[in-house]
């Protein structure tokens, strides 16, 4: 899809969602703005996920964004816990003209940020989920989302500690995106379901609103939508 194409597609998209929001909020009086959180494993064999990945939040993400809509896009690697690991952070401005020029450098990011080259040895995702909690929780909007893309197989470096504390996730919707079945996955699937289930348990004890696997990245729009 060229970048032309896409602006095309992005701007009737907002135009028809934005529409259909304020329509809604004018009745309820309900703020209708979205935080979205987008965590990204750049190690091991999921490295080789990133181009798949700007694909889906370009094609199902930022077309479907609205005026006051944020957008943060975290790194996972050997130490995620970190500042340096935001790629992106980007609360869309009130004017549609504006957001959508918006959309289009962070459509550009994400391409950028999928070219490059290295794998991390390590894969620390609860650090980003960590770092991305206390972001969302800054921000004013009315749904939260983190969307993971991941084969959600934690290894942590030698020293490196991980907990969540209760509340750690509070209001916060979780979803699983495109996970990658590991080569022990296939001889026994009851392991890639077990990890997916242990996730759901960290996340909801620390006090997520929600989680959910999402195997077809084309449910993600109507999915964003319903948690308006």
């Amino acid at each position: 899809m060229s970048a032309l194409e896409w602006a095309r597609r992005a701007g009737s998209t907002a135009a028809a969602l934005l529409m259909a929001a304020l329509l809604v909020s004018c009745a309820d009086g309900r703020r209708y703005n979205q935080a979205i959180c987008v965590l990204i494993d750049v190690s091991g064999t999921y490295a080789d996920e990133k181009t798949e990945v700007g694909s889906i939040l370009k094609r199902e993400v930022l077309p479907a964004m609205l005026p006051g809509d944020t957008l943060l896009v975290i790194r996972i690697d050997s130490g995620s816990y970190e500042k340096d690991n935001i790629e992106a952070l980007v609360t869309l401005d009130p004017r549609p003209s504006r957001a959508n020029a918006q959309k289009l450098a962070l459509a550009r990011r994400l391409d950028a940020f999928a070219a490059e080259a290295g794998t991390s040895d390590y894969t620390d995702i609860l650090g980003a989920m960590l770092l991305g909690s206390e972001y969302l929780g800054e921000i004013e909007a009315e749904s939260r989302v983190m969307l993971v893309f991941s084969d959600l197989e934690q290894d942590l470096p030698a020293g490196a500690r991980r907990q969540i504390e209760a509340g750690e996730f509070d209001g916060i919707q979780v979803v699983a995106m495109n996970v990658k079945r590991l080569r022990s996955d296939n001889a026994d699937p009851e392991a890639f379901r077990g990890r997916l289930a242990s996730w759901e348990g960290k996340m909801l004890g620390g006090g997520a609103a929600g989680w959910r696997a999402i195997m077809d990245s084309t449910q993600l729009p109507v999915h964003l939508a319903q948690l308006r």
